[in-house]
């Protein structure tokens, strides 16, 4: 019975810990890319890697020239969290009055 407790205490956490997580990302991506017109992102974990989607109306400026700019916020991105390999994979086009 004390197993499942702490299995039980040990989902608490990580659910509150993805938690964190998550504001977290959203937060510095809103700040990093408020001119770009920020939409959201997804977050995908496989086994391999992390995988983050941002949503955004500006695709290119979010990219950057040559894809600089998706360069440095991955490795902001794996230094800040202690990501061994993250991919940003994806900038989505995000437009509001479609959806």
């Amino acid at each position: 019975m004390t197993s499942q407790i702490k299995s039980q205490i040990s989902k608490k956490r990580k659910f509150v810990a993805d938690g964190v997580f998550y504001a977290e990302l959203n937060q510095f991506l809103n700040a990093e890319l408020e001119n770009d017109a920020y939409a959201g992102v997804e977050v995908r974990v496989t086994p391999t890697r992390t995988e983050i989607i941002i949503r955004a109306t500006h695709t290119r400026a979010v990219l950057g020239e040559k894809a600089q700019r998706i360069r440095e916020l991955t490795a902001v991105v794996q230094k800040r969290f202690r990501f061994p390999e993250v991919c940003f994979c994806d900038v989505a086009s995000f437009h509001p009055h479609l959806s």
